[in-house]
């Protein structure tokens, strides 16, 4: 079985969570990248006209959230257990609901080249959505772990997609947001610098690449 990921060229979670995993494994997978100006006479080629997509034995796949699960089944990442299963999933569903929120902002900069609507957008964002979202991963956390290092009690997809999007919103790549915010989340800060210094994951290529 080969695994092809396709993407836009740049880094982004949605496509970071599925290279990690995999590469956590050591499971072999081709990156192929689409330019965004080329995106347009492409996306018809594709399930549901978005990406990341991904391509296995010649049929393509879409939808991060189902992408998640099965790189993660592939690479004993995902969970067993049904109630683990929920908690798993209820943090792939927290990801793409804490980017759903922020995209107006986002959107408005890159397409429409609307930039005071963006600042304005942003700043709405960060007023009522921001710590509320972090908030409610950092209950989730104190809720479904005994260890606090993991979701689940052991490393998994859960904690690749935690910590990626966390990256995402600490990294000063988002305009108007300080990283401090984390700081209103003492257990998820704690929980995310564990991550980012768990050996059997920073010690990936494709960490490093993502981190750089």
């Amino acid at each position: 079985m080969m695994i092809k990921l396709i993407y836009f060229d740049f880094n982004f979670w949605r496509v970071d969570i599925l290279r990690l995993c995999l590469s956590y494994s050591s499971i072999p997978y081709e990156l192929q990248r689409i330019k965004r100006q080329d995106w347009k006479k492409k996306k018809n080629q594709f399930p549901f006209g978005q990406l990341p997509v991904m391509q296995v034995n010649n049929q393509f796949f879409s939808h991060t959230h189902s992408l998640a699960k099965f790189c993660a089944n592939q690479a004993s990442l995902y969970e067993q257990d049904e109630f683990k299963m929920l908690i798993v999933d209820q943090v792939l569903d927290w990801a793409n609901e804490i980017t759903n929120h922020i995209a107006p902002s986002i959107r408005a900069a890159m397409r429409e080249k609307n930039f005071e609507k963006s600042r304005e957008l942003r700043k709405e964002f960060i007023k009522n959505d921001l710590k509320r979202w972090f908030y409610y991963l950092e209950n989730l956390l104190k809720r479904s772990s005994e260890n606090k290092d993991f979701f689940t009690d052991k490393f998994g997809i859960a904690d690749i997609t935690a910590w990626r999007i966390i990256l995402w919103f600490t990294s000063g790549k988002l305009d108007e947001i300080d990283s401090s915010f984390l700081n209103y989340t003492p257990l998820l800060k704690k929980y995310y610098d564990g991550i980012s210094n768990y050996e059997p994951f920073t010690k990936l290529k494709v960490y490093k690449k993502i981190v750089s």
